[in-house]
C-alpha cells in the first residue's frame, strides 16, 4: 500500500530525520515521557559552549501530562553551526506537540528521537493524534513507565482480518493489566468504536500474550504492569480497503 509505506517514513512523531531512532508510538511516548503538551516557542537562546542543547521559553497551549513549564531544552543547535544528525532546531514561533523527559533539577528536554508533531506542517492525522492524547490524559495523566510493550502476532492477525470495515470513530483505546508481565489479568475499554467491534477487540486482548522490553534495569517492574493499546481506523482510499492498525500514522 503506497500510502501506508509513505506514512511509515515518519518514524518520529510526524518528522523524518537521518538520526538513527527507533519508531516511537503515540501511546508509548505518552507513557514513557514525563511531560507531554502542545506548546508554542516564544523565545530561543543560544547554545552554551559546544553543548548540543539549547533553552527555549514556551507557552503551554494544552497540557496533557507533567508540570506547568515556562521553558524547555531542545537537543540541537540554535546558533547556525553544524550539529550532529540528531540535532534539531525549532525557531521562535514554532507550534508543537512534544513528549519530553526530565534530566534533573526541574529541567526537561526533547529532541530528534522524541515524539514530536510540528503543527505548522498540517499532517492529516494531527487532530486525531491530539484527541488520543486528550483521551489518555483524561483517563490517567500519571501513567509513567520506561518500557516498550510488544503484543503477540495473533492480535495483528485479528486487525488484518477487519479490512473493509466502515467506522465513524477514528480510534479506540484499551488498558491491559499484565499480572506477570506476559498474560493479561484485566482488560478495560477507555474509548471504543461504539459497536460490536469493541467486544471483539476486548476478547482478542484477553487472549494475547506480551513481551515487555525495559529501557534499563532500573526501569524493570515487579508485579502488575499497565499497557495502553490504541487501535486506529484508516478509511478506504482509492483501490485500498479501510484497515485497523496500532500505528499512529
Amino acid at each position: 500500500m503506497r500510502l501506508l509505506c509513505a506514512l511509515l517514513l515518519f518514524v518520529v512523531g510526524n518528522q523524518t530525520f537521518v538520526c538513527d531512532c527507533g519508531p516511537v508510538g503515540l501511546t508509548e511516548a505518552f507513557i514513557s515521557s514525563d511531560f507531554v503538551a502542545q506548546i508554542k516557542i516564544i523565545e530561543v537562546y543560544p547554545n552554551q559552549n559546544q553543548d548540543e542543547i539549547y533553552k527555549a521559553d514556551i507557552e503551554i497551549v494544552e497540557l496533557f501530562k507533567g508540570p506547568t513549564l515556562t521553558s524547555i531544552y531542545i537537543r540541537g543547535r540554535s546558533d547556525g553551526k553544524m550539529g550532529s544528525s540528531c540535532s534539531v532546531y525549532f525557531p521562535k514561533g514554532s507550534e508543537l506537540v512534544i513528549a519530553a523527559n526530565s534530566f534533573g533539577k526541574g529541567m526537561y528536554s526533547f529532541g530528534a528521537c522524541s515524539y514530536t508533531i510540528n503543527l505548522k506542517n498540517n499532517y492529516r492525522n494531527t487532530n486525531r493524534n491530539i484527541e488520543v492524547l486528550r483521551s489518555i490524559s483524561a483517563y490517567d495523566n500519571t501513567l509513567t513507565a520506561r518500557y516498550f510493550p510488544i503484543i503477540s502476532s495473533n492480535f495483528y492477525d485479528f486487525l488484518d482480518s477487519k479490512k473493509g470495515l466502515l467506522l465513524i470513530e477514528k480510534f479506540a483505546l484499551f488498558e491491559v493489566n499484565l499480572e506477570d508481565l506476559t498474560n493479561p489479568s484485566q482488560v478495560k475499554m477507555i474509548k471504543g468504536f461504539g459497536n460490536d467491534l469493541d467486544d471483539e477487540i476486548l476478547k482478542e486482548l484477553y487472549q494475547s500474550t506480551w513481551e515487555i522490553r525495559f529501557f534499563d534495569e532500573e526501569s524493570e517492574a515487579q508485579g502488575k504492569l499497565k499497557v495502553i493499546v490504541s487501535v486506529y481506523f484508516y478509511p478506504a482510499e482509492g483501490e485500498y480497503k479501510s484497515f485497523l492498525s496500532t500505528n499512529s500514522l
